[in-house]
């Protein structure tokens, strides 16, 4: 589960990369609200900070 982030990033990049990339803007609409969904997901999923652990 700690690393399920590292996932939501990587679909929030692809998202982005395929929003530039979209032809119409339905598509890029789409991309755009599939990036602020990822981003949130990949910030709810990210690992907590362990005490003592430099930033």
């Amino acid at each position: 589960m700690r690393r399920i982030w590292h996932v939501f990033n990587a679909l929030t990049l692809v998202n982005v990369v395929l929003m530039f990339t979209a032809e119409d803007t339905a598509s890029r609409v789409l991309h755009a609200v599939a990036v602020v969904s990822f981003a949130l997901a990949a910030i709810a999923t990210r690992p907590a900070r362990r005490p003592g652990q430099r930033p």
